[in-house]
């Protein structure tokens, strides 16, 4: 099951079921905070000011978030599951909530590796538009 929603500058989130998107638009607001701060540091990392990002890119009102949902059936297979193929986040950040089935891979020295954060924690992504900062 796939699903994606546009949540900034502009809700658009299903009214059904009940409280959903209610749910989705306090969980995306407080990921945004999150971001924010997270930027925050990053910028502040570079040597930059801290709201050099926010201002140059206008991230209140000319940025997009989206909240996309992936849920993945258990396979009596497992071994022979593709998932996505490999690819770059090309936005900011990508702010990964994983449950306690590893999904997310990274590939190091030619090996695809799981990565198995701790539970209830984030996995936090620097996507392509980061990369040409500076």
């Amino acid at each position: 099951m796939y699903l994606k929603i546009h949540v900034h500058p502009q809700f658009n989130a299903p009214q059904n079921p009940l409280g959903f998107s209610e749910t989705i638009q306090e969980y995306c607001k407080r990921v945004r905070e999150l971001a924010n701060e997270l930027l925050k540091g990053i910028m502040e990392s570079l040597g930059l000011e801290e709201s050099y990002i926010q201002k140059a890119m206008d991230l209140e009102t000319d940025s997009h978030q989206l909240l996309v949902v992936n849920l993945y059936p258990p396979c009596p297979q497992p071994e022979v599951v593709m998932g996505l193929p490999p690819h770059s986040d090309h936005g900011l950040l990508t702010i990964l909530m994983q449950n306690d089935h590893v999904g997310l891979h990274v590939r190091h020295d030619g090996k695809w590796i799981p990565v198995n954060p701790p539970p209830g924690s984030f996995v936090v992504n620097i996507g392509d538009h980061m990369e040409i900062l500076k």
